[in-house]
């Protein structure tokens, strides 16, 4: 059962530091309020590109408004609108070996737009050169390198078939029903990107190893893509601008992205971690950046839509941002904030935190920051931050725990976050984000570390 306002606001206390409890407080009621309303029915896990999509940014748009900030989208409203296309198969795609079938969704997954190809099932030399694979679909035995397989296929190979990571193993289920990765679309105002990786069919440990036994084999893809389906995600916009001179044109940006994966075969995926908890975060720091006398530099809120389905929402925001990319001095982008990490259950962890001087300042002026404590699952490269960092944005993502066992599970509810723990969390961060709000700090990557 969710604790009382009153014990979550008391917890709170004890939890953030001395610094934060100089400032404005959290509104505890507030954070409850917006988790409870992200995570409900009524919203069906706000899915990309669904009316509970729309239902969910117009929902946001109305709390900016409320609490006196106003709207950074074009025309001075809240909600920027995003069109992208998505492919989707003919049919369900095919790895046909010999007279085997593996079918996407069962013994395989396919995450990139791929066309149909034939050739000689191999297995990558590990000794030899990526030449090796010309012509031919790679069988790639070992953990799932990115590098290894994009430079195959750069020498020729029509496809690389792998193990998949953890991650992509325990959200199969999910993976299947989704169309692949975007495609570039003429046509649309906002065209999605080109695949992020090279034509890569991930298949099951047990398929990889019967598949194993069949090199040699003759091989086929059939993959056929159908018309691509188009859809409308919404960015929700709000700013507070500055109240000094030059300083006004330098922007803190604060982001979390507002999407989950909606109702799976008839589930629920609430998404109250990830990242409804964002979400407020960023909603409650709007309240009380308003709430005080203002600041030096300006402060805009961006919560992004289908970050789950190719980060479609920042992308487009990178093209019509409405301050020039220039002028914004840092990004925070808030994800999965509601439970605390079993390695270190009082600390956050900041992406990529030996690439620049943000974290250790931050950390300096009271924030429970610290490095990234899974640097092997490139969590950096892995949110809405990213698109802004490869731009030159020194953006990075604030998180606690990122790997809890209800990582896009229809576990992801309001019951299993710790809300005493998340609004220690914004608390905690108040008082540095409004420090760097008024100082002159500009953060910087650090010596060989932009990405």
């Amino acid at each position: 059962m969710l604790r009382s306002l009153a014990l979550l606001a008391g917890i709170a206390t004890a939890l953030a530091p001395m610094s934060a409890r100089a400032g404005p407080r959290v509104c505890a009621s507030c954070v409850t309020s917006t988790m409870k309303r992200l995570t409900g029915p009524e919203l069906a896990g706000r899915a990309c590109g669904t009316d509970d999509d729309l239902a969910t940014a117009r929902y946001l748009a109305r709390r900016f408004k409320a609490y006196g900030v106003r709207g950074a989208a074009p025309g001075g409203g809240y909600l920027q609108s995003v069109q992208f296309r998505v492919p989707a198969y003919a049919s369900p795609p095919v790895l046909q070996v010999g007279e085997d079938r593996y079918v996407h969704g069962e013994g395989i997954l396919v995450q990139t737009p791929m066309p149909d190809a034939a050739g000689p099932l191999v297995m990558l030399n590990k000794d030899g050169a990526p030449a090796e694979g010309a012509g031919r679909i790679v069988l790639f035995d070992g953990p799932y390198d990115p590098t290894t397989a994009a430079a195959l296929v750069k020498a020729g190979a029509l496809a690389v078939i792998a193990t998949p990571p953890d991650r992509l193993l325990k959200a199969w289920d999910q993976l299947a029903l989704r169309p692949p990765g975007p495609v570039e679309v003429p046509g649309v105002e906002a065209p999605s990107p080109r695949p992020a990786g090279p034509p890569v069919i991930f298949a099951r440990p047990e398929t990889m190893a019967t598949l194993k036994l069949r090199a040699g084999t003759s091989a086929r893809i059939i993959a056929t893509l159908g018309s691509p389906i188009l859809r409308t995600t919404y960015n929700v916009l709000a700013e507070i601008p500055g109240r000094s001179g030059q300083a006004r044109r330098e922007v803190v940006l604060l982001s979390a992205h507002h999407d989950h994966l909606g109702v799976i075969d008839g589930q629920l995926y609430p998404g109250a971690n990830d990242d409804a908890s964002g979400t407020a975060a960023v909603l409650e720091f709007a309240r009380i950046m308003k709430s005080g006398r203002g600041h030096k530099r300006t402060v805009q809120f961006a919560l992004f839509g289908c970050e789950e389905q190719g980060g479609h929402g920042s992308r487009y925001y990178l093209a019509h941002s409405p301050a020039p990319l220039v002028d914004i001095v840092a990004n925070l982008q808030f994800e999965m904030i509601g439970v605390p990490d079993p390695k270190d259950r009082k600390a956050l962890m900041l992406t990529g935190w030996d690439r620049s001087n943000l974290g250790p300042a931050l950390k300096a002026r009271g924030a429970s920051l610290g490095p990234d404590l899974y640097p092997q699952e490139n969590f950096f490269m892995r949110s809405d931050n990213y698109r802004l960092a490869k731009k030159g944005v020194v953006a990075q993502t604030i998180s606690a725990w990122p790997l809890p066992p209800t990582y896009h599970q229809p576990t992801d509810t309001l019951e299993n976050v710790d809300l005493a723990f998340m609004i220690g969390v914004i608390q905690s961060l108040a008082d540095p984000i409004r420090w760097l709000l008024d100082s002159d700090f500009k953060p910087d990557w650090n010596p060989g570390m932009k990405p």
